[in-house]
């Protein structure tokens, strides 16, 4: 197998975690994959209130209650709170460099914000960051095992890989908020809290379909949809439901497990390609994000009159994968944020956003631009670390003195509507439990490689 074989077979497999518009987690305050570092924040000397990164402000601390050891990870004085951070170092090591790098610290950061507030009733915060390779199911696994049951910690947060959020909130009964990759059958196996920033996956194809149908794209249309079982095959039939639920018909294309062999994989796509031309589909859905599969179609001469992507992909991962700018331009996707869009400079002009930002600049040693032509950008990662935080410190004072794994999921229902910094509009309570309740429709400019918010 040639050395870009390699590449885009590594590609494929870390790609499937990026669909899922996950940041980053690790570097000088994390550990090594190998080790696990503890990292308790002293309080500030004056509590003030909570931070701005939220419009929802948690109630007041009760004082007059004695603190216990009341559930696992939970002592009179401490909460552990677990970090699971994607090791984007390593991957850039073996030649996937995804422009990002690892930022665990930037959780850490965000929840040392909370204990300079005075913690939760008086508890501080303390994270313990484990950092895997985002490559198959071994590393994750092992990092879900080391904070669930070595460090024994009373909610994970930050960023998981597709099915590995089961060991956390089913097989070991353990609280996680987390990015995004919620699912109807991920929810329902849950047995410990459960919520994560980004919307449900079929709500978040619904707010898709409902944006493309209001800027009448999808008008009198023959549809197609594309996925792969190696990325997320939940993604794809989420999004083939939504379809037969607003009454199309969709031509369905979905490639099996072929990770390990992207000859046959490439194969089985051109056959797709070639049944959606028989089928007349004029606009076709790409569900996994990936620069690669979008090459696929290319250099099999396939050319749709619309290119629709349920997750946006960078110009430079299509330009890494050789797909000329033009062959999408004019396509359409949607982002959860103006991230990674013409929008992200002009972020630093939302005060929730800029707060999230200021203050963890001073806290790690992450630049954070909202430039876009900068070669490592963790922005997304700042932004996922903030609304975590915000999340936690609003639920965990809302569930009492007396934290559990009941009294959290109590506070996490009584969020109601709030602000997250840069996903905008969100909302948590009973059967509501993927907050962000809005996306950011934008389009490809194939002159400048970059994705245009339809507004803007």
């Amino acid at each position: 197998m040639s050395q870009t074989v390699s590449r885009r077979r590594i590609a494929v497999i870390v790609l499937m975690v990026l669909s899922l518009v996950a940041a980053a987690c690790g570097d000088d305050a994390a550990s090594t994959n190998d080790e696990t570092t503890t990292t308790t924040a002293e309080p500030d000397a004056t509590t003030t209130e909570p931070g701005e990164s939220s419009t929802t402000t948690p109630p007041e601390t009760t004082g007059s209650v004695p603190l216990t050891a009341s559930f696992r990870g939970v002592t009179e004085d401490t909460i552990k709170v677990g970090v699971m951070a994607y090791d984007f170092d390593r991957l850039a090591d073996i030649g996937v460099d995804l422009g990002v790098s690892n930022s665990g610290d930037l959780y850490v950061a965000a929840l040392e914000a909370i204990n300079d507030r005075g913690g939760i009733h008086g508890r501080m915060l303390e994270a313990v960051i484990t950092e895997f390779l985002p490559v198959g199911s071994t590393e994750a696994d092992e990092a879900c095992v080391r904070l669930t049951e070595d460090e024994e910690v009373f909610v994970v947060v930050g960023t998981t890989l597709n099915e590995q959020i089961l060991c956390v909130t089913d097989l070991h009964e353990t609280a996680a908020v987390v990015a995004a990759g919620m699912n109807e059958e991920r929810l329902s196996r849950a047995r410990a809290p459960y919520v994560t920033v980004g919307a449900t996956q079929a709500d978040r194809a619904a707010m898709f379909l409902d944006l493309m149908t209001d800027a009448g794209i999808l008008d009198g249309q023959n549809v197609g949809v594309i996925g792969s079982v190696d990325v997320s095959e939940t993604n794809f039939r989420t999004i083939v439901e939504a379809f037969r639920t607003a009454g199309y018909d969709p031509v369905e294309g979905l490639i099996g497990g072929n990770a390990e062999d992207l000859t046959e994989s490439a194969r089985e796509q051109g056959i797709i390609y070639q049944r959606m031309d028989e089928a007349g589909v004029e606009i076709a859905v790409s569900t996994t994000g990936i620069p690669l599969e979008i090459a696929n179609a290319y250099d099999a001469g396939y050319e749709p009159e619309q290119w629709l992507l349920a997750t946006s992909m960078s110009g430079r991962g299509l330009t890494s994968e050789g797909v000329p700018h033009d062959y999408l331009d004019g396509a359409y996707s949607v982002n959860d944020t103006p991230v990674g869009t013409t929008g992200q400079p002009t972020m630093d002009d939302d005060p929730l956003v800029a707060t999230c930002i200021d203050d963890l600049r001073e806290r790690t040693d992450h630049e954070l631009p909202y430039s876009l032509d900068v070669p490592v950008n963790n922005i997304l990662s700042a932004l996922y670390a903030c609304s975590i935080a915000t999340i936690l410190e609003t639920a965990m004072t809302a569930a009492g003195p007396d934290l559990t794994n009941d009294s959290f999921q109590a506070g996490l229902e009584t969020m109601g509507a709030f602000q997250l910094p840069g996903f905008g509009d969100a909302t948590l309570g009973p059967d509501d439990y993927g907050a962000s309740t809005s996306l950011t429709p934008v389009r490809f400019d194939a002159s400048t490689g970059t994705w245009v918010p339809l507004d803007g």
